[in-house]
C-alpha cells in the first residue's frame, strides 16, 4: 500500500478529510480567545439575525478601539457605521416584505393591520409593538374572521416587530444622512 492509499484509508475510517473553513478577511489571523459561554451565545443569535458572523463584529470592534486609540475622529468610525445601518435596513426591508407576502396572498393582511390599529398600534414608529402584539395575542379570536390562524397571527406580530426594527434604522439613517448633508444652498 502507496503512502497516499495509506493516508486516504485513514481520513475515511475517521469521517472524511477534515476541510477547512473558509476565511472571512482574505488577509486573516485566527486567533483563540475566551468569552463568556450566555454572552457568546446571544451575541451570536443577535448577529446571525442581522446576518453578520462573530469575526465581522469582533473586527469592527478591534478597529473601533484602534481608531479610538489613534485619535481617529467619530466620523472615520461613522463611516463604519453607516455602512451596517444599510445593509441592516436592507434586509429588514426584504424580510418584511418576505412577511407581508403570504398574509396578503392568504387575505388577512388588511384586517390584522386594522385589528392593530384599533387595539392602538402607533404606525408612525411602531413604539408600542409590544403592548399590541399581547393585546391581538389575548383578543384575536372574538374579534376576526374564521379564516385567521394562529399561524397568521405569529407571523403578522413577526413581521410588526421587524418593521419595528425596520423604523427604528431608517430614523437612524435619517439622522445620519441629514447631519452629512451640506447645509449651504447652491446653485447652479
Amino acid at each position: 500500500m502507496d503512502a497516499n492509499s495509506l493516508i486516504n484509508s485513514y481520513f475515511s475510517l475517521r469521517g472524511g478529510f477534515p476541510i477547512p473553513r473558509p476565511r472571512k478577511y482574505a488577509d486573516a489571523v485566527v486567533k483563540s480567545f475566551s468569552v463568556e459561554r450566555e454572552v457568546y451565545t446571544r451575541l451570536r443569535a443577535m448577529l446571525a439575525a442581522q446576518g453578520k458572523s462573530i469575526s465581522e463584529e469582533v473586527n469592527a470592534l478591534l478597529k473601533r478601539r484602534l481608531a479610538e486609540f489613534d485619535g481617529v475622529e467619530a466620523s472615520a468610525q461613522g463611516s463604519e457605521n453607516y455602512e451596517a445601518l444599510k445593509s441592516q435596513h436592507l434586509k429588514l426591508v426584504e424580510e418584511v416584505n418576505r412577511l407581508t407576502k403570504p398574509l396578503e396572498k392568504d387575505g388577512v393582511y388588511e384586517s390584522l393591520m386594522g385589528f392593530a390599529y384599533e387595539l392602538g398600534l402607533d404606525l408612525t414608529d411602531l413604539h408600542n409593538v409590544e403592548e399590541i402584539a399581547t393585546k391581538i395575542l389575548e383578543n384575536w379570536r372574538g374579534q376576526l374572521d374564521q379564516n385567521i390562524q394562529p399561524s397568521h397571527i405569529h407571523l403578522f406580530i413577526t413581521l410588526l416587530e421587524k418593521g419595528k426594527q425596520k423604523k427604528d434604522i431608517e430614523r437612524k439613517l435619517t439622522e445620519i444622512r441629514l447631519k452629512a448633508a451640506p447645509t449651504e444652498n447652491v446653485c447652479y
